[in-house]
């Protein structure tokens, strides 16, 4: 077996920003693991010769090194940064070019050590199938998944499509929690992330999630729509998990006046701001959000409503107002690191707190989805329209 301390070389290789909330570089002090910092790198050669000498069974150096660096990591205790595989990595990459074979499902790993579902896809198989935010995924194809091993179960409801996956799920219902399960059927996921409609003379535009194509399909939506003479703008941001940043800014220029959009602060202070030219669009707007509306999500409709752009509709949104970095390593790896935290233009914090809506108004319980397809029962939606209506 390598010696334990060439496992954490990969930790100090220089730190390239690839792909992330944020821009600007990452810093940080000398590799934790130097003899400076007191960590007992001796306490992990005894351990490698105690496993040399003594253990059973055949050793994988590779995944004892990814576990080494994994667990490493994990220590940090923030369910956000986590070491990146090289498949990882790549299926990454492929979902924020927006496409992939799976069931559909935006997961997050919750402070109680949960794999929690943010929303499920509009469209697909596991929206299909009712999973609905908040739902907790205890297993897949029988096997137990946590926080922990979040990866690994999104690796494994990934798939070739039209191949089946069994997700067991435990849901909050009536104040009593129900564990159930439900077969899913892969298929492609090719999210198209903007969509838009006519509501009379008021223009609807839903945006799932921010990747890299978002900024333009929204622009192309927005101009469509002030064509055909649309009077108002719905924006509806409900169950969007967030995304990239610059596709979030590339909106909000598009739509904001001059000045700041967001500002992240990093571990030494240091911050940064994205700013927002002249040129702005002036048509009356209302964004509808929810608790489901996070991050990317929550950087426009907090700069929306600094600038006094838009009226925010819907439910207090998630609340993650952290920035992740993707560092890339060595043999395609990569080290998925919080960086740093953001701000609305006000200054304002996001992080555990949401955004508080203008007009509160919950989902009806008897609503059948979200949309401008269950308008007779999204009383969100229809809040909306009544405030664009009286402007």
């Amino acid at each position: 077996m390598k010696s334990f301390k060439k496992i954490f070389k990969v930790l100090g290789l220089a730190l390239v920003i690839y792909l992330s909330f944020s821009v600007g570089h990452a810093t940080g002090k000398n590799s934790a693991l130097s003899n400076e910092s007191g960590i007992p790198i001796g306490k992990i050669n005894q351990i490698e010769s105690l496993i040399n000498q003594y253990y059973l069974f055949d050793i994988d150096e590779k995944k004892q090194q990814e576990g080494a660096v994994e667990g490493y990591v994990k220590a940090l205790g923030d369910p956000y940064s986590e070491f990146l595989t090289k498949e990882e990595m790549d299926g990454l990459n492929q979902e924020t070019e927006g496409e992939y074979a799976g069931v559909g499902i935006v997961v997050t790993p919750s402070e109680n050590g949960a794999i929690t579902v943010v929303s499920a896809i509009k469209g697909s198989p596991a929206a299909e199938k009712g999973i609905k935010k908040d739902d907790i995924i205890l297993k897949i194809n029988g096997k137990d998944y946590n926080a922990s091993t979040m990866n690994d179960a999104v690796k494994v409801m990934k798939g070739k499509p039209n191949t089946d996956v069994k997700l067991t799920i435990a849901r909050m219902e009536n104040k009593s929690n129900k564990v159930f399960d439900v077969n899913i059927t892969r298929r492609m996921i090719s999210l198209t992330t903007v969509d838009s409609k006519k509501i009379g003379d008021i223009g609807y535009i839903s945006i799932t999630q921010f990747d890299r194509k978002t900024g333009d399909e929204f622009k192309e939506h927005y101009e469509k729509l002030k064509k055909e003479n649309v009077k108002s703008i719905i924006l509806d941001l409900r169950s969007n998990p967030g995304g990239l940043l610059d596709s979030t800014v590339e909106i909000a220029d598009y739509l904001l006046p001059e000045g700041v959009i967001v500002k992240t602060v990093d571990k030494n202070k240091k911050e940064q701001i994205e700013k927002s030219d002249a040129s702005q669009q002036d048509l009356p707007m209302v964004v509808l959000v929810n608790g489901s509306s996070a991050s990317a999500s929550e950087i426009l409709t907090g700069a929306l409503k600094d600038y006094k752009k838009a009226t925010i509709v819907g439910e207090n949104t998630f609340g993650k107002g952290i920035v992740q970095t993707i560092i890339p390593m060595k043999n395609g790896e990569g080290l998925k690191l919080t960086v740093s935290e953001y701000f609305s233009p006000n200054g304002n914090k996001i992080h555990k707190k949401g955004i508080k809506p203008d007009v509160e108004i919950k989902l009806n319980d008897k609503a059948k989805g979200i949309g401008t397809e269950f308008l007779d029962t999204d009383n969100q939606l229809q809040k909306a329209i009544e405030i664009l209506n009286k402007k």
